[in-house]
């Protein structure tokens, strides 16, 4: 058997790529040079073979030993190439077993730390890759491997462009043995001007399925019928544990902007030695950000703060040190009774006598949008930092503390009463009229409600029309429909489907 190639990732496996014939030493060969791979010994062995049956398939996958890879004779260069990106999604799929991930996204280093722009193929990664400005670096402009190091940090490795090879194509080179750690994914989209927003671990999930799934249809043909659901479960795991430890934002591109500033815009100063702070997904806010020395940056989620802050603003958030806590100040904290972190305003600070005599203070919090304060009295040791400002979109506002942070509070609470007050009589007409309905039959036809549903590869998407006009969608992330008033009084939301957020293709 010929000497193999090795390839070291981030995760501690060490593969080592044989081939078991001449012709398939030259596909090896080729993938040497394009993933930069030398000669080394040691490590899971990856056969190559050239075979006339059983062509596409995989043994040994799953397991701890030799993996063998089947492949057909290459007539020319585009099916050399074929096998070529064949062998590499072996190496994807066994990457996600240990939590790692195939990305259709672009990787980029700035100031050692590594960053993902993902999206599909037309949307300008590449174009995105050749503007970034030093000390930007472009490491690969559209496929980026992520991995879990034995500390679980995600690590990035560059992967060939296999689209640059076919059509007697340019081809190209790159360093796939470097990884860079993975600070934030940017998902992109295209508008007029450059806007960026963060998005919560639930969007980031669905958004990182959805960059994975075309990578996981190609994976398919090396993987046995009976391990897709497996595969597709390891992906959905994967997705997850990103989306919880690495930061997300929805990156909107423009053909002439200097995109590279709002990203930087977001980041702390100290970026490539700021440990990365997670939380689960749940209950009022989520942290998902990177920690500089002096501050915290948080996305919030959830409604307690309207309409002081909506999801999913971008907070900073300021240790207090030797300061001290002030009725007002918006505040972010660990939950006593739930493993979760919590963002609300201190209404009130007491000084307590402990049981030996030492003073303490007890810190009353509440939601600016909740009508009683929270059951815990909390401690000073108990408050990770205070708010001090908040981004939404391209609009960056500070958040008021102190008396000013109490004005604030109090004006929300009156406004909540007028709205409550001004809003009964009209509520309550309203919920018996649509108790009565729905009054769908008294529209004509074209303006009767309808269901639109379309597939959009990894996720279901349906909404409710009247006309041309969408007047309610399914809220996955809920569990419910989202119908928008007046419209609800022509439909019957019990005949309405629950369709899942994530489908598994057989």
């Amino acid at each position: 058997m010929s000497p193999g190639l090795k390839l070291d990732l981030a995760d501690g496996r060490r593969w080592l790529i044989r081939p078991v014939d001449e012709v398939a030493a030259a596909v090896v060969a080729e993938l040497g040079k394009a993933m930069r791979l030398g000669p080394g010994a040691g490590g899971r062995e990856l056969c190559v073979a050239v075979c006339t049956e059983g062509v596409g398939a995989a043994s040994g996958m799953g397991g701890s030993g030799a993996v063998v890879c089947r492949i057909p004779e290459p007539i020319d260069r585009d099916m050399q190439v074929a096998q070529m990106q064949v062998v590499t999604s072996l190496i994807a799929c066994e990457a996600l077993v240990r939590g790692g991930l195939l990305l259709h996204g672009a990787l980029a280093e700035y100031k050692g730390s590594g960053f993902i722009m993902a999206g599909p193929g037309t949307i300008g990664k590449s174009t995105a890759s050749r503007r970034l400005p030093l000390p930007w670096r472009s490491l690969s402009d559209d496929r980026t491997m992520v991995v879990r190091d034995g500390k679980g940090r995600f690590r990035a490795h560059p992967w060939p462009t296999w689209s640059r090879f076919y059509d007697n194509g340019p081809g190209g080179c790159w360093a796939v043995e470097d990884n860079v750690p993975l600070r934030a994914i940017f998902f992109l989209g295209q508008s007029p001007s450059d806007r960026l927003e963060p998005v919560n671990a639930t969007q980031a999930t669905a958004l990182a399925l959805e960059s994975a799934i075309d990578l996981a249809w190609e994976t398919r043909r090396t993987t046995e019928e009976s391990a897709a659901q497996t595969l597709y479960g390891e992906g959905i795991s994967a997705a997850r544990a990103l989306a919880a430890a690495v930061p997300a934002y929805s990156l909107k591109l423009s053909l002439g902007g200097r995109f590279w500033e709002e990203i930087e815009r977001v980041l702390p100063a100290d970026a490539a030695e700021a440990p990365v702070k997670t939380t689960r997904d749940e209950g009022p806010m989520t942290v998902v950000t990177l920690a500089a020395r002096d501050m915290l940056r948080v996305v919030y989620t959830g409604a307690s703060m309207n309409p002081t802050l909506h999801e999913p603003d971008l907070l900073d958030v300021k240790p207090y040190g030797a300061a001290r806590v002030r009725p007002g100040d918006v505040v972010c904290f660990k939950s006593p009774e739930k493993d979760v972190t919590v963002v609300h305003r201190v209404v009130a600070v007491r000084r307590l006598e402990t049981g030996d005599g030492g003073p303490r203070e007890g810190i009353r919090t509440r939601g600016d949008n909740n009508g009683l304060d929270d059951p815990r009295v909390l401690q000073a040791v108990d408050i990770i930092g205070r708010v001090t400002a908040a981004q939404r979109g391209a609009r960056r506002r500070v958040i008021a503390g102190g008396w000013k942070g109490l004005v604030v509070l109090r004006r929300a609470r009156l406004g909540r009463g007028i709205r409550r007050s001004a809003g009964l009589l009209p509520h309550t007409l309203y919920r018996v009229l649509a108790g009565l309905g729905p009054f769908d039959r008294l529209l004509p036809w074209s303006l009767r409600p309808r269901l639109l549903r379309f597939d959009a590869r990894c996720r279901v998407f349906v909404k409710l029309l009247m006309g041309r006009r969408t007047v309610g969608q399914y809220d996955d992330r809920r569990g419910e429909w989202r119908i928008r008033r007046p419209f609800r009084l022509f439909v019957d939301e019990k005949t309405l489907p629950s369709p899942e957020p994530i489908v598994h293709r057989p």
